[in-house]
């Protein structure tokens, strides 16, 4: 699967209540003009093989561990 074709899965799973935070965050990459350097294009592509994989956690649990 491309990497394209993993953000359409993703965009498609989102909830109906968070598909505005996509619009503006995907606005903010398209607008920036800006190519992804090949670092971050591979950070992308880890985060996204963790979620798709299920390795997350809740915000909750971050911010425990964090200590936000």
């Amino acid at each position: 699967m491309t990497t394209r074709e993993n953000v359409h899965q993703l965009v498609d799973a989102l909830p109906e209540e968070r598909l505005s935070d996509a619009l503006d965050y995907l606005a903010d990459l398209h607008d920036s003009g800006a190519a992804l350097s090949p670092q971050t294009g591979a950070a992308v592509a880890e985060g996204l093989d963790d979620i798709r994989d299920g390795r997350t956690i809740s915000l909750e649990e971050y911010r425990r561990t964090r200590r936000l």
